[in-house]
């Protein structure tokens, strides 16, 4: 009868292949996580108001579709008292809010709705690789001693 010996199967990733990873996940959180914080500073700062939304414009489908919205808002306030009527882009609102009166955040000559949904759904997906990078970063400045004891201590 042969006896057969098998040697430990190695970590084909290697050092290369998980920096790769590493590189990836942290563009990926910086996008995501630096487009949800830019929307929450957009809609945080910048001149008050209420815009009417007049009209929107759609095009493409599903995944690509894309809604530009114009609306009318005050600016300095009361017409009456030194006031003036902005019209310009309305981002954050769709072509449901027609004919509507929406709360926004100014700035130059774009208002920005106030829904906070968009911004925070982008901060959460923005820290889940955010998360699985510090795990991985956490592994690789593990010392392999301390890897084999973890090893066995689950043994």
């Amino acid at each position: 009868m042969a006896v057969t010996t098998s040697t430990p199967r190695r970590n084909r990733t290697g050092i290369g292949g998980t920096l790769f990873v590493t590189i990836v996940m942290l563009a990926l959180t910086a996008g995501v996580l630096g487009g949800g914080i830019f929307l929450l500073v957009q809609r945080a700062t910048g001149t008050r108001t209420q815009a009417h939304i007049s009209s929107c414009d759609a095009s493409g489908a599903g995944k690509y579709r894309r809604v530009h919205c114009e609306g009318t808002w005050t600016i300095g306030g009361a017409l009456t008292r030194g006031g003036h009527v902005v019209v310009g882009t309305v981002d954050g609102v769709d072509i449901g809010d027609v004919g509507k009166t929406v709360d926004v955040t100014v700035r130059g000559d774009t208002a920005y709705s106030r829904s906070l949904v968009l911004p925070i759904v982008l901060v959460v997906l923005g820290l889940l690789p955010l998360a699985a990078l510090v795990l991985i970063v956490r592994n690789l400045i593990r010392s392999p001693a301390r890897r084999e004891l973890a090893r066995s201590a689950g043994d």
